[in-house]
């Protein structure tokens, strides 16, 4: 599975195909944080304990909540979804703190 820039996906089809999605939002690609998650995302994607994630890239221009906390703390900024629900939204700049975040979206039950 490739990581898809999302600026042109069809989002209603992501969340009703993927059971656990996280998105990384930033600005670019050129900053060397960015860069590193960007690997990160390239090793995690490939990963067997991953393998029902979909990891997708979403430019953070379109989306003025990502862009203005992207601003503020000059790191990417994450989005981790289960069946199409927000779970958790948070910055995100090394493999350990992905990883966790990857875990609790697993453990993540909804309340009802």
């Amino acid at each position: 599975m490739e990581i898809i820039n999302s600026d042109n996906i069809d989002w209603k089809k992501v969340f009703l195909e993927n059971e656990f999605v996280i998105v990384n939002y930033q600005p670019s690609c050129d900053c060397k944080m960015c860069g590193e998650i960007n690997e990160l995302f390239q090793r995690l994607d490939k990963h067997e304990d991953y393998k029902n994630v979909k990891f997708l890239w979403a430019d953070s221009r379109t989306n003025p909540v990502a862009e203005q906390f992207i601003e503020k703390i000059q790191a990417p900024f994450m989005a981790a979804f289960k069946e199409g629900f927000l779970v958790e939204c948070k910055a995100v700049s090394t493999e350990s703190e992905l990883n966790k975040m990857i875990e609790r979206l697993f453990t993540f039950k909804f309340k009802l």
